[in-house]
């Protein structure tokens, strides 16, 4: 083999070789194209910086972070304030006195979630009416109840 084919052969294989690296490089800048429009579709077109998107995003956590802890503390406060109001009740129609008729009587239990609350008592005849309100305290009545008042204090509580 004389040297003009050993030349020939040597810029042979180098424009076989500079065509590979142009391939090469044509598909790296399609590929590095791609990367870039990916990133601006994800970043926006204001960033330019992965960083700075992910100090962005991480303040938008933070701010959501806070914002949830404020909703958390608001719902902890309105479950403070439903438990105080009255959640059971149970009311119980009687004939307080044989034979006066109607069951027109009646005991009505309001309670909270506490089991704290009142037993309003009706009793009712033809000639009057009287009415009693005995307090309750964690299912306890400050004074003593008839059968038909802790009926409806037990009716209020099994709820």
């Amino acid at each position: 083999m004389s040297t003009a084919d050993t030349a020939l052969l040597v810029a042979a294989v180098a424009c076989a070789l500079a065509v590979l690296l142009g391939l090469a490089t044509i598909y790296l800048v399609v590929q590095l194209r791609r990367m870039r429009r990916g990133q601006r579709l994800l970043l926006g077109a204001d960033q330019q910086d992965l960083v700075e998107y992910a100090v962005g995003l991480l303040a938008r956590v933070e701010h959501v972070e806070s914002r949830a802890d404020h909703v958390e503390q608001g719902l902890q406060q309105v479950t403070g304030r439903l438990d105080g109001v009255l959640q059971r009740w149970a009311l119980l129609r009687y004939d307080a006195l044989e034979g006066t008729g109607g069951r027109q009587s009646v005991s009505l239990a309001l309670l909270d979630a506490g089991a704290n609350g009142m037993i309003l008592t009706a009793i009712q005849d033809r000639e009057y009416a009287r009415i009693y309100i005995k307090q309750v305290t964690a299912g306890e009545s400050d004074l003593e109840l008839s059968p038909e008042e802790t009926r409806a204090l037990e009716q209020a509580t099994a709820l």
